[in-house]
């Protein structure tokens, strides 16, 4: 099969090295503030008059000048002189390269991103007004006020959540990856499934043991419940999931895949640095942003038999949060009897461009669907990944796809890599860090590596949303 006629065409030369040749330039997108300052032209500054009596010689005049002797003619009034037009700025393209929405998404502005935060509220902000402006709806209609979103309160057992440096917090070094569900974080209403109940209560029991202080004892001798887990609970805010649906219009449209990434990062460290997570996870997010404007287009030729929800999860870092609600919490239609695979990026910007990792398997080490689905797509690249690793199996649990996967749905987790390019090593040592900016992406790869994940994933969602039914 071969590439859509708008895909852009890439020399393959030029990706030998590990960093582009050529690569395209980065969009200027400068900060809000100065847009509003330039609009505010000053007067110009007017040079300061001469002393009466001083001439170019520096000599004092001994009288006053003489009058001019010749009147000048007036000149005739001269055509007005029509302003240069603008060039016109091509914005699909500009909406479709994902260096244009990490630019955003991992500026100070949005101060890290945490959940609940202002910061992560205007990516949601701005994510909405994105998918908008290509025709997706909002799906989430247990939330008419806005579709676009589902909103959760976000709980510790002790502190704020997600405190970086608090005792018995997630440890982060090269060596270590994610979090385990509800790590550092979780989420509470009365809508809860018994299981995750259950898990609370091991959480609860946990965090006290770590921290060395007293149980409360269940009321009823059997668990807590979900008025006593609020109780012992400390609440920091609301954070959002953020939706958009692009129906597919094939006899498939009512399944649905799954695209999705995680929005949120740590927000500021105790030294008040903003943590802007650029490659986590400004680059999925914004991967997926980019992926939009090419698909809307495919499923308005009618060329996805599937439809496909992007999902930009809230509460990540404390504890895959935001993805656990959603499971928790189905959406009308689009519940785990209409998903049929679940496509989660996370990290994809740094290192160069010519490999990935993946997993693409299940629990029990098992290749899913996808594994041939992404085979298939890379080799529809003008220019394919050089290495498609399968390195990072471990980490299947510490990433948003599993609280799919614990659902029995097939998961496709695309990640940057580790430090050795044909597989294995750490991960890249800002990780989670303050110095993690879109100028270590510049530097690694000129961007090419988030473009060429967005140019994958297109194809790996269309092969997923046309592909044949399986056999029952």
């Amino acid at each position: 099969m071969t590439r859509h006629p708008h895909a852009p065409h890439r020399d393959s030369s030029s990706m030998a090295t590990k960093v582009s040749d050529s690569p395209r330039p980065l969009p200027s997108l400068p900060p809000r503030a100065a847009v509003a300052r330039d609009a505010k032209t000053p007067e110009a500054a007017k040079p300061p008059s001469a002393p009466p009596g001083w001439n170019a010689d520096r000599f004092e005049s001994a009288r006053a000048p003489r009058p001019l002797l010749c009147n000048v003619p007036t000149p005739p009034p001269t055509a007005p002189v029509e302003p240069t037009p603008e060039p016109e700025v091509d914005t699909r393209a500009v909406d479709a390269d994902p260096m244009t929405h990490i630019a955003y998404l991992s500026s100070d502005e949005l101060q890290g991103r945490d959940s609940p935060s202002a910061g992560l509220d205007a990516a949601s902000t701005y994510v909405q007004q994105h998918v908008q402006k290509y025709g997706l709806v909002g799906p989430n209609t247990n939330n008419p006020d806005n579709p676009f979103e589902q909103r959760f309160d976000v709980y510790s057992f002790a502190g704020r959540p997600g405190v970086r440096g608090e005792t018995g917090g997630h440890v982060h070094k090269p060596g270590t990856y994610g979090h385990e569900l509800f790590e550092g974080g979780f989420y509470l209403d009365d809508k809860m499934p018994a299981e995750t109940i259950d898990l609370l209560n091991q959480k609860y029991e946990k965090a006290m043991g770590a921290r060395g202080l007293p149980l409360a004892p269940p009321r009823d001798g059997a668990q807590r419940g979900v008025e006593e887990l609020r109780q012992l609970a400390t609440a920091s805010g609301q954070a959002v999931n953020t939706m958009a649906l692009l129906p597919g219009s094939g006899p498939n449209k009512d399944e649905v895949i799954v695209v999705m990434a995680h929005l949120d990062h740590d927000g500021v460290d105790r030294r008040g640095n903003v943590l802007n997570g650029a490659d986590d996870n400004a680059s999925g997010s914004a991967v997926l942003m980019a992926a939009v404007p090419e698909l809307a287009e495919a499923a308005a030729r009618g060329e996805l038999d599937r439809s496909v929800l992007f999902l930009w999860t809230g509460a990540e870092e404390k504890g895959l949060v935001g993805s656990q609600y959603f499971v928790d919490h189905p959406i009308p239609g689009l519940d785990l009897e209409a998903i049929t695979g679940v496509i989660n990026v996370d990290m994809v910007g740094r290192w160069d461009d010519q490999r990935l990792s993946v997993v693409d398997t299940n629990s029990r080490g098992q290749p899913n669907y996808f594994r041939d689905v992404l085979d298939q797509a890379n080799a529809q690249l003008d220019d394919p990944f050089d290495r498609i690793n399968r390195d990072i199996n471990v980490f299947r649990d510490r990433q948003d796809g599993a609280s799919f996967g614990r659902k029995g749905e097939d998961v496709l987790f695309l990640f940057e890599g580790l430090s050795n390019p044909n597989g294995g090593g750490d991960l890249i040592p800002e990780y989670h860090r303050a110095d993690d900016d879109i100028d270590l992406i510049l530097r690694d790869n000129g961007g090419e590596k988030p473009r060429r994940v967005k140019d994958l994933m297109v194809n790996v969602i269309e092969l997923a949303a046309n592909r044949s039914a399986p056999e029952s």
